[in-house]
């Protein structure tokens, strides 16, 4: 039971306009084959001009992330491992930049996890049996084998976009009428495919460069819903591999950006009870 609540709750944290059709059409162009020298000309120009664009959506897409204060939210997860599935309740409260607050309920509305989660550290308590805990941050990267930082936590609660900072564009092309782009980072490379507005992302997959780490994420995001003129998605799939296998399905039931924290506490001290 201890062992299900903690990898549940690391693993939630581990979110046609006209100009849209002309983008989409230069960008076909860059990408088709040319046969006369001067179609050869068209297409060099339209490749530069491609790149821009892709490089403009990329940039629009890093830079207006969701901001806020706090956020809380009330979260539905189905989560399987390679021997065992469960549905269970989270709510969570975040103070951006200081705290990330849970508490993990089981279908029978037992609470089975409180966590804190700090910038450098990670503090677990277990009503059931009275246990606590407190493990450095790095305790998230060791047991998941994907090196959360606090900030990407809150970005993929979120529903921004990770891994996507100083990485480099090393292709892109056009599938169903929408835009798929790979990047390069320095810890993974990053394929993003984007809606037909190249407005919202809706598909991420990360793929380790070290190919003897064998680590992959996959994040799918839907059923997005505007807040602050940003899509924000109430529902991801997250699927987590390496040398295991974790799958998570996220359903935000409730949420508020900039309010008063819900579900926020304090941990007892140890051997104290409240």
């Amino acid at each position: 039971m201890r062992k299900r609540f903690l990898y549940f709750s690391f693993l939630i944290m581990v979110f046609a306009s006209c100009a849209t059709s002309r983008k989409v059409q230069v960008i076909q162009n860059a990408l088709s084959k040319q046969d006369s020298a001067n179609q050869q000309i068209i297409a060099e120009a339209s490749k530069v001009d491609s790149v821009l664009i892709v490089k403009n959506i990329i940039g629009k897409i890093i830079n207006e992330k969701i901001t806020f204060n706090t956020l809380n939210a009330k979260v539905k997860v189905d989560y399987e491992t390679v021997d065992k599935s469960d549905a269970l309740i989270a709510n969570i409260s975040i103070e951006k930049g200081k705290a990330i607050y849970i508490i993990v309920r089981g279908t029978m509305g037992v609470i089975g996890l409180k966590a804190i989660i700090t910038q450098d550290s990670v503090f677990l308590s277990y009503p059931i049996t009275k246990k606590q805990e407190k493990k450095p941050l790095s305790y998230l990267q060791e047991l998941l084998k994907i090196p959360f930082s606090y900030a990407t936590i809150e970005d993929l609660l979120v529903g921004n976009p990770i891994f996507m900072d100083n990485a480099n564009i090393v292709n892109y092309k056009m599938n169903n009428n929408k835009l798929q782009i790979g990047l390069m980072g320095t810890l993974f490379k990053n394929l993003i495919s984007l809606s037909e507005d190249n407005q919202k992302v809706l598909h991420v997959k990360l793929d380790d460069i070290n190919i003897h780490q064998q680590r992959t994420c996959d994040i799918t995001y839907y059923n997005h819903t505007p807040v602050q003129q940003i899509q924000f998605p109430l529902n991801r799939d997250i699927a987590i591999a390496s040398q295991s296998r974790f799958e998570i399905h996220m359903e935000i039931k409730e949420f508020s950006f900039n309010e008063p924290l819900k579900y926020n506490f304090v941990m007892p001290k140890p051997g104290k009870r409240r």
